[in-house]
Parts: C-alpha cells; sequence; structure tokens
C-alpha cells in the first residue's frame, strides 16, 4: 500500500477541552513536521527525529499515531486537501471553466520547482495519487463537467478528462524532477495549451488563457512546509 492509498485510510481522534487542545497542538506539530519531511523528500528518517523536528516528547507520537507511514500518509493528505483550498481560492470567482483549468493545472505544475520533494512523492505514488478522492479531485470533475455542459470544452466525460490531464500534468511533472535545468513555467506553460486545446479550445484561444498572468498564491497554513508561494515570475 503506498502512502496515497494508506492516507484514505489513516485517520486521527482529539478530545475537548484543554487536554484536547493539548493534544491537537502535538498532533499538528508531528504532522507539520512530517510535510517538511516530504517536502524535503526525507520521509525515511526515523520517528526520533520526526519528535525532534515537531520539538515533541518520543512518546507523544504514539498517542497519535501507529505508524511513522500513518503519520506520512496524514501529513500528505492534510497537505493535498490545503492544496485544495489554496486552489478554491485561486478560481473563486473565475466563471470560465477553461480559465480555471488553467490556473489550477499552471500552479500545480508548479510545485515541481517550489516543493520537489512534495512533487516526487507525489509522482512516484502514479495513477493512485489521480485516485485519491479527496477535494482536490472532487472539485475539479466538477469544473470539467460544468465545461462540458456549458458547451466550452467538447470532451464527453469529465471522469475521463479529468484522468487524461492528470496523468500529463504527472508525467511532466517527473520529467522536470529529472531535468533541473529546464524551466518550470515555460514547460508546464506549454502543456497547460495542450491541455486546452484537448479540452476543445481552439489553438490561439488555448495559447492566450495558457499565458495569461497567474493571481499570486497564498498556501493554506497546512502547506507552509511545501512553499511560501506559486506564482508566475
Amino acid at each position: 500500500m503506498n502512502i496515497v492509498e494508506a492516507a484514505g485510510k489513516a485517520a486521527g481522534t482529539v478530545g475537548k477541552g484543554r487536554h484536547g487542545r493539548r493534544r491537537a497542538a502535538t498532533r499538528a506539530a508531528l504532522v507539520q513536521a512530517a510535510q517538511q519531511l516530504i517536502a524535503e523528500g526525507r520521509t525515511d528518517v526515523p520517528i526520533s527525529t520526526i519528535t525532534e523536528l515537531a520539538d515533541v516528547g518520543f512518546g507523544s507520537f504514539y498517542n497519535h499515531f501507529k505508524t511513522k507511514e500513518q503519520l506520512f500518509s496524514v501529513a500528505f493528505a492534510e497537505a493535498m486537501e490545503g492544496f485544495s483550498l489554496t486552489l478554491g481560492r485561486l478560481i473563486k470567482g473565475v466563471d470560465d471553466p477553461a480559465r480555471a483549468v488553467a490556473i489550477g493545472f499552471r500552479v500545480i505544475g508548479r510545485v515541481a520547482e517550489v516543493a520537489p520533494g512534495f512533487a516526487s512523492l507525489v509522482t512516484r505514488s502514479g495513477p493512485a495519487s489521480l485516485l485519491f478522492d479527496g477535494a482536490l479531485r472532487q472539485t475539479s470533475v466538477h469544473l470539467i463537467g460544468r465545461g462540458i455542459r456549458s458547451g466550452r470544452f467538447s470532451l464527453p466525460s469529465a471522469e475521463v478528462a479529468y484522468a487524461a490531464i492528470g496523468g500529463s500534468l504527472l508525467g511532466v511533472v517527473s520529467w522536470l524532477l529529472s531535468e533541473p535545468g529546464e524551466s518550470t513555467e515555460d514547460v508546464v506553460d506549454a502543456l497547460a495549451a495542450g491541455v486546452l486545446r484537448m479540452l476543445g479550445l481552439p489553438d490561439d484561444e488555448s495559447e492566450l488563457i495558457a499565458r495569461e498572468e497567474l493571481p499570486e498564491c497564498v498556501p493554506d497554513e497546512s502547506l507552509a512546509a511545501l512553499a511560501t508561494f506559486v506564482k508566475a515570475s
């Protein structure tokens, strides 16, 4: 079972009151430490390294997680959900589904540059990351479906389009990680134009939308360890 599949099964419980708040603070510190290690590509560290980074007692770890793998699964899932919230804010008020898809695609693609450790973990998970049924997938399928229903997109299935777009993104991010000298923005934006053409937009409009200035991305708090900003230069 890889980390994405395990993320759907991992769960934590937090009580109420002062004790519950302390437990919540400890759990949050552990998750944030795990997210930082994911961003750095250091998921093979011992539990003692995680607790030291979180500044909590070693025994506290087992009050919240059974294994290191469970912690990393939860950290990954919460980071994915946090990223989804960030993208949701970016496309809020964007009426055109094509522009919304382009913004999301281009911002996600830039993660290869700002958080290569996290991006590498996602790409290694491969198709499982596309099947992870979180807010990112649900929002994307809904958005593509809206574009199909409005006649903006010509593909017949939102699920198939999501799989095709997500597969393209995973592939190019994986390639960018192996070619650090390449311009992430140029490669991702060129592929974004290709994705819009695949969805049914004409060539000239696809190129224009894929080159528009991106809104500033202020990550959700749970993504603080992954990137401080994602913005087109």
